[in-house]
């Protein structure tokens, strides 16, 4: 394996252990949200935002421990029904003509907006809400970091795989 590959599985394996613990403090958060509702009559704008931006956290940075699973949405028929080698053949036309452009449109088309987010701290626009809109529009670009990151292991993997073939 490549010290490359190594540091950026090693990356995404960190992430996705810290989303075990988002998810944790999510679902915490959710039931303390709905207790206070329902038996205080106390709603907390604050609490409902912090869960949402928690559930923006967990889906987005979980899209490259996914990937890096192998538990993201593939055409299975037809890597079923071929050999290893055209498997991983089929992986990287796959990244090159999918997943690299999907990651770089994803940070071009987000970093301006993120940046201007950041240049003015943007906050929340309800009352009682977390002043954070900046780092939740962070949390996009980097999406898209680390499914470039992650797509760029992958690649090693099957170039390393089909050289081994050969």
């Amino acid at each position: 394996m490549n010290k490359i590959q190594i540091m950026i599985d090693n990356i995404t394996e960190s992430i996705g252990n810290f989303l075990s613990y988002v998810l944790f403090l999510m679902v915490i958060l959710i039931v303390i949200s709905i207790l206070l509702r329902f038996i205080f009559n106390i709603g907390s704008i604050a609490i409902q935002e912090l869960i949402m931006y928690l559930h923006a956290l967990l889906f987005m940075f979980g899209i490259s421990y996914a990937y890096k699973e192998d538990s993201h949405v593939k055409i299975d028929i037809l890597s079923n029904n071929i050999s290893p080698k055209n498997s991983q053949i089929l992986s990287i036309i796959g990244f090159i003509f999918f997943v690299m452009p999907f990651a770089i449109f994803l940070i071009y088309i987000s970093t301006d907006m993120t940046m201007r987010s950041w240049s003015i701290l943007e906050g929340s626009s309800e009352a009682g809400g977390l002043n954070l809109v900046f780092v939740l529009k962070t949390i996009i670009p980097l999406t898209g970091i680390l499914v470039l990151l992650q797509g760029i292991s992958k690649l090693l993997k099957n170039i390393e795989s089909l050289k081994n073939e050969c």
